[in-house]
C-alpha cells in the first residue's frame, strides 16, 4: 500500500524539502492571478449598490474605493481584464491538476480519517503547534478549503459571465451568484493569513521560494501544461464565437415593416430572432430581462424589432404635484441623476464596428468626478453609436405629425478630461449627435433657485392642453393611455388664472418639440401589451454621419442592449455582444 504523507512525517522537525518546479510555478501564478482578480473584481463589486460585501454607500465604501483600481489596470479595461484573468485562472488550475495526476502527487493531498483524528488530537491536547502530524493535517485541510474556494469561483464566475446559459437561475439567481462569488473571493484574504501561519509553524514557509528540478515531475508538468493549453485555448476560442443576428433582405412580397409598435407585422416572419439575456437591472420582477431581437433591411434602411417583458408602463417621470402651498416635483434622486422611483421606461442600443466589441468594453467603472459613484463610457478612439429610446421624452415626438417617434441618437467617444466638479448633470460619457432644432426640457422653474429641489416649490412652464385630472402619485401604477408629456406646440403657458387644478393633481414634467437634424436619424415606435414592450426601429444603413456606425453587407457590426425599468441609470446589461450580419 502506498504511504501517505501522514505516514512519513517524523514526530520532530520535518524534512527541509524543495517543491518541484511546477508546484512553485503554479503557486505563484495563482497568487498573482488571485491578486489581480481581487483588485479588478473589487471595483466591479464596489459599483454594485445592493452588494452585501460593500458598495458605494456601504460600510466599506471608503476603503474599497481607495484600494480598487479605477477604469483600467495595466492599461486594460477592468471588465475585460477580469474576464481574461478568469481564463488564465482556469488554465493554471487545469495545469496544476494535470501535474498532480500525472506525477502521482495526488497521494500527498489525501485527507483521511487518520488526518482528521490527528488534527483533533492536536487541538484537544493543546499541543497543536508541537504536533507535526496535526500541523500537516491542518495544512491538508486548508489546501482543500482553497480548492473549494477555487471551484466556487469558477462555477459562479461562469454563471455570471455566461448569463445566456441560465446557470445562475438554476443555482439560486444572478444576485445569489454574485454575492457568493464575491464572498468566496474575499475569503481568500483570511485564508492567506491562515495558510502562511500554518506553513510557518510547520517549518515549511521558506520552501516555496526554492525549486527542485526532478525530470519525471518536470515531464508531468509540461504534459499537464500542454494539455491545459489545448483544452482552455479551445474553450477560449469557442467562447469568442458570438451569437449571430442574421439580417435578411426584405422580399417584395412581404414589404417593409410598419413602425406601429405591433409585433405581428407579416414582414417580421422572414427574420429569425436572437435572444439577449440582460442582468443587474432594477424594478424588474426577475433578476434578468430577456430581449428578443429581429432585424431586416431593404438595401437602404435597417429595421429592428425588440421585445422585452415589463409588468407595467412607467411614465411618471418627475411629475409635478399640486399641493395646498404650490407645485412640487415628485422625485427621490433628481439632483444626483440616480432616480429609480419617478421615472420612465427606456431601452438603449450600442453599436460598434470593432470586432467583438460590446458596450461593456466602453464602461470604465470607478472613473468619474469626486463624489460621483458612477463610471464613464469611453472608447479606444472609435465612435460607438448609441440609440436611446425614452418612452416619455422621444417616443411621442412624431405624434402631431402622424409619424413614428424617435430614439435619441447619441454616441460614445474617446475619453475627455474629467471635470473637477460637476456643475450640470453628469452624463457618464455619452454625447448627443448634433441637432438643428427641437428637443426636450423640464416643465418647471424653481421658486427659490438657491435651495435644493426638495426644499422649494416650483412653477410650471406650461399646463397640459386638456384639464385631465391625474390624482394617483404611485409611480408603479401602469397608466398606459395617460399622456405624461406636453408638446410645446399645444401647451398652455402657465398663469395663475389658468391654474384651476385641484390639490392632488399631477401634470407632466417634460416639454417636447420634435428633434431635427443628425440626432433624429433613428425612427422608432413602441407599443405595450400584456406586459411586453415591442419596439420597432428604422434607420438608414449609412447616414454619412461622423457620429454613427454604418451597416453594410461586407462587414459585421456588434450590438449590445440595456433595458431601464423606471430607472434613470440602473439599467440591465450583458457582457457579450451579438454579431449583426446583413445578407444580400
Amino acid at each position: 500500500m502506498a504511504k501517505t504523507m501522514s505516514d512519513t512525517i517524523e514526530a520532530k522537525t520535518p524534512r527541509k524539502r524543495k517543491p518541484h518546479f511546477f508546484v512553485t510555478f503554479s503557486h505563484w501564478s495563482m497568487v498573482l492571478l488571485l491578486a489581480l482578480s481581487l483588485l479588478t473584481g473589487m471595483r466591479l463589486g464596489w459599483g454594485y449598490l445592493e452588494s452585501g460585501l460593500g458598495g458605494p454607500y456601504g460600510m466599506w465604501a471608503t476603503l474599497l474605493n481607495a484600494i480598487a483600481p479605477r477604469g483600467t489596470l495595466l492599461g486594460i479595461n477592468l471588465i475585460t481584464l477580469h474576464v481574461t484573468l478568469a481564463f488564465l485562472f482556469l488554465l493554471n488550475t487545469c495545469m496544476y491538476a494535470g501535474y498532480l495526476f500525472l506525477s502521482g502527487d495526488t497521494r500527498r493531498l489525501r485527507f483521511t480519517n487518520r488526518d482528521l483524528k490527528s488534527l483533533l488530537t492536536g487541538l484537544v491536547t493543546r499541543q497543536f503547534r508541537q504536533n507535526k502530524r496535526a500541523l500537516w493535517s491542518a495544512n491538508l485541510l486548508v489546501y482543500w478549503i482553497a480548492f473549494t474556494f477555487v471551484a466556487v469561483l469558477l462555477v459562479t464566475g461562469v454563471a455570471l459571465y455566461r448569463e445566456d446559459w441560465g446557470l445562475s437561475q438554476l443555482l439560486g439567481g444572478y444576485g445569489a451568484m454574485r454575492l457568493l462569488h464575491g464572498f468566496a473571493a474575499y475569503l481568500f484574504l483570511p485564508y492567506i493569513i491562515l495558510h502562511i501561519t500554518l506553513q510557518w509553524w510547520f517549518g515549511q514557509f521558506w520552501s516555496i521560494f526554492r525549486i527542485q528540478w526532478h525530470r519525471p515531475h518536470l515531464k508531468a508538468g509540461l504534459i499537464g501544461l500542454a494539455l491545459s493549453l489545448m483544452a482552455v485555448g479551445g474553450v477560449y476560442g469557442w467562447n469568442q464565437r458570438l451569437k449571430t443576428l442574421t439580417v435578411p433582405r426584405i422580399t417584395q412580397a412581404s414589404g417593409t415593416p410598419v413602425l406601429d409598435g405591433k409585433p405581428h407585422d407579416p414582414a417580421w416572419q422572414q427574420a429569425q430572432p436572437v435572444t439577449i439575456r440582460t442582468v443587474k437591472g432594477i424594478n424588474n420582477p426577475h433578476d434578468f430581462v430577456d430581449v428578443d431581437v429581429k432585424a431586416l433591411h431593404d438595401g437602404q434602411h435597417i429595421y429592428f424589432r425588440m421585445q422585452w417583458d415589463d409588468p407595467d408602463v412607467s411614465s411618471k417621470r418627475f411629475p409635478l404635484l399640486k399641493t395646498a402651498e404650490g407645485w412640487k416635483v415628485l422625485q427621490t434622486a433628481m439632483a444626483s441623476s440616480n432616480e429609480d422611483v419617478y421615472y420612465e421606461d427606456k431601452l438603449a442600443v450600442y453599436i460598434t464596428d470593432v470586432p467583438r466589441g460590446g458596450c461593456a468594453e466602453t464602461c470604465h467603472v470607478g472613473v468619474g468626478p469626486e463624489g460621483v459613484p458612477k463610471g464613464v463610457h469611453y472608447t479606444n478612439g472609435e465612435t460607438g453609436d448609441v440609440w436611446h429610446w425614452k418612452s416619455v421624452r422621444t417616443a411621442p415626438m412624431g405624434i402631431l405629425q402622424g409619424e413614428p417617434g424617435l430614439m435619441d441618437d447619441q454616441y460614445f467617444r474617446p475619453p475627455d478630461p474629467l471635470p473637477e466638479k460637476v456643475v450640470k448633470r453628469y452624463k457618464g460619457g455619452y454625447h448627443a449627435d448634433p441637432k438643428s432644432g427641437g428637443g426636450y426640457r423640464s416643465n418647471f422653474v424653481k421658486l427659490d433657485p438657491e435651495k435644493p429641489l426638495e426644499e422649494t416649490y416650483v412653477k410650471p412652464i406650461m399646463l397640459p392642453p386638456s384639464n385631465e385630472i391625474v390624482p394617483d402619485p404611485d409611480p408603479a401604477t401602469s397608466e398606459h393611455n395617460v399622456t405624461w408629456w406636453i408638446h410645446e406646440a399645444e401647451g398652455i403657458p402657465y398663469s395663475e388664472e389658468a391654474d384651476t387644478y385641484p390639490v392632488g393633481t399631477l401634470i407632466p414634467n417634460i416639454l417636447i418639440k420634435p428633434i431635427e437634424g443628425d440626432r433624429a436619424d433613428v425612427k422608432a415606435q413602441a407599443g405595450w401589451h400584456d406586459g411586453v414592450w415591442t419596439l420597432e426601429i428604422k434607420r438608414g444603413l449609412d447616414t454619412q454621419s461622423d457620429y454613427d456606425v454604418a451597416f453594410d453587407t461586407e462587414h459585421p457590426v456588434y450590438l449590445s442592449v440595456a433595458t431601464f425599468n423606471r430607472t434613470q441609470v440602473r439599467h440591465s446589461e450583458h457582457i457579450r455582444p451579438i454579431k449583426v450580419v446583413l445578407k444580400e
